[in-house]
């Protein structure tokens, strides 16, 4: 019995280290693919525009922060339906005066989904605090710049994914080389 029980742990041990390598492989190999066709991706982007109606009211709340430094758009009382990283706009919509709070209501707003990643190309909010209006517009250039930075900083994402996955593969080869032996070990 006792046998048994650790031939079916050392199973299951051998198919989770399968399958993780599986995964950071299937990780490289896509995110490698969005890399080499970034400059296709942005010319195949799409622009989303959001509207706030007397239904749904459309607020930006924005963190610059460590570790959480995110821009969120929220439906009011219903979770948000955009999450854009905050690292790009951290002189204008990003700024501690505004810092997790929920009193920019937006107007209208325009993004651009570029692949995985979502850029604002233009916004225009109202302060409920002070009613002050405020009006941002990103070029078809300053964004291309956001995704080309995302990009880099992508490539150095996928190294380190690639590391971890050589290990696994070199772990995995050497659990099937040797299987009856890691299995009755």
């Amino acid at each position: 019995m006792h046998q048994t029980v650790k031939t079916l742990f050392r199973l299951f041990f051998a198919l989770v280290i399968f399958l993780i390598t599986l995964a950071l492989w299937l990780s490289v190999f896509s995110k490698s693919k969005e890399i080499f066709q970034a400059d296709q991706l942005f010319q195949q982007a799409k622009q989303i525009s959001l509207k706030s109606t007397s239904q749904e009211q459309l607020v930006l709340v924005s963190n610059n922060q460590s570790p959480d430094q995110t821009i969120y758009i929220v439906i009011a009382q219903n979770g948000y339906i955009a999450e854009l990283p905050c690292e790009h706009y951290l002189k204008d919509i990003c700024t501690d005066e505004y810092n997790q709070q929920h009193t920019r209501q937006i107007k209208q707003l325009d993004l651009l989904k570029v692949g995985q990643n979502q850029y604002i190309q233009q916004i225009s909010y109202q302060d409920s605090r002070t009613q002050k209006q405020q009006q941002w517009f990103y070029s078809k250039q300053q964004i291309q710049q956001f995704y080309q930075a995302d990009i880099d900083s992508l490539k150095y994402h996928i190294f380190s994914i690639l590391l971890f996955a050589l290990a696994a593969l070199y772990v995995s080869i050497r659990i099937l080389r040797n299987f009856k032996k890691f299995i009755h070990r």
